[in-house]
């Protein structure tokens, strides 16, 4: 029985040994990235197995430790997913700072799908109103 309990404290602190070097905590100060890479090439291999039609674009480090941001295309939409550092854990979802109260991806999400207006040809448009006016509203209709 002391056998086994020694060994059940011995797993649990190499366990713990083990995660605080593997996953670091906030208040070190090195820096992942020097030893942590993720090419593009190497997020479309990973992104092939799950999501397949798509294309990745960009990699930048993550709002979070850990974590890769890999900015995709599928479907003519860029998209996001995050990658662990091991290159083994992909995660989809929204990220949220609690202090700031803001959601990371849905702003990164927005700031990649910003519509440049000035690249909608209105050569053909039906204009109502002041041509000049400083605010401008643009409706786009399919007639069929």
């Amino acid at each position: 029985m002391r056998k086994f309990i020694l060994f059940i404290f011995a797993f649990i602190a190499a366990y713990a040994l083990n995660a605080q070097v593997s996953y670091g905590n906030s208040s070190t100060d090195h820096d992942c990235i020097k030893c942590h890479k993720l090419t593009t090439s190497e997020a479309q291999a990973i992104l092939q197995g799950g999501i397949p039609g798509s294309k990745a674009l960009e990699v930048n480090p993550g709002p979070v430790k850990g974590l890769w941001e890999v900015v995709f295309e599928m479907r003519g939409q860029k998209e996001i997913i995050y990658i662990g550092y091991s290159k083994e854990l992909v995660f989809s979802g929204e990220i949220f700072n609690t202090k700031l109260r803001a959601n990371l991806t849905a702003e990164k999400h927005s700031q990649l799908n910003k519509i440049d207006i000035s690249k909608i040809p209105l050569a053909d448009a039906l204009v109502m109103g002041d041509k000049n006016a400083k605010h401008k509203v643009i409706v786009l209709d399919d007639p069929d």
